[in-house]
């Protein structure tokens, strides 16, 4: 099984913002995320919440998510991929780490980069477009003890840089896998599109 972790817990402090909660297409960046992993091979789901955890847990009330907490979200991403990993059922094989600040990663997205861990067996799987490494990612859970000890200055770079030859680069046919809603000015303009 391949699961997937929604990073879901920072503050969102260069938005100005809490982007959790902001609206594209009239749902929320989370539920946005949330529902297109439902709706992919992902086999279960688990939300890793910090800042304002009540709201986002809210936002998310009657789907088929497992949640846990980041007390320590305020000591960046790397903390919340540790707390992700932690939290995933014994049975997974891998995971997919997704972003709540792109919220326009669609299923296809998700679909293909679990098939590419499935068919090619790699360590990693990182998605592509026009050359460039984007997210959502894929980590064999072989990984998982070196995940778990990771820098959190490095962050997954430090992971994916020492398996470059155990990894498979996917191209993807839409530039969303680079895209993240970082700043008013990102928002403002895919609202625009």
């Amino acid at each position: 099984m391949v699961s997937a972790i929604l990073l879901a817990a920072g503050e969102s402090r260069r938005m100005g913002s809490f982007k959790q909660l902001l609206t594209l297409g009239g749902k929320t960046f989370v539920e946005c995320c949330v529902d297109n992993l439902l709706a992919s091979r992902a086999g279960e789901i688990v939300v890793v919440t910090g800042h304002r955890e009540a709201d986002v847990r809210a936002a998310l009330a009657g789907r088929n998510v497992q949640f846990a907490h980041n007390a320590e979200y305020r000591s960046g991403m790397s903390s919340s991929i540790k707390h992700g990993i932690a939290a995933l059922r014994g049975d997974a094989r891998a995971c997919i780490i997704a972003l709540v600040d792109q919220p326009e990663i669609g299923v296809s997205i998700f679909n293909q980069v679990i098939d590419a861990y499935l068919t090619e067996a790699p360590l990693i799987v990182v998605p592509t477009y026009a050359g460039r490494r984007g997210h959502p990612i894929v980590l064999d859970l072989s990984l998982k003890d070196e995940v778990l000890r990771m820098d959190p200055n490095q962050g997954l770079r430090e992971v994916v840089s020492s398996h470059r030859q155990q990894t498979c680069f996917v191209e993807a046919s839409t530039e969303t896998v680079l895209l993240d809603f970082d700043t008013p000015e990102d928002y403002r303009r895919a609202n625009e599109n």
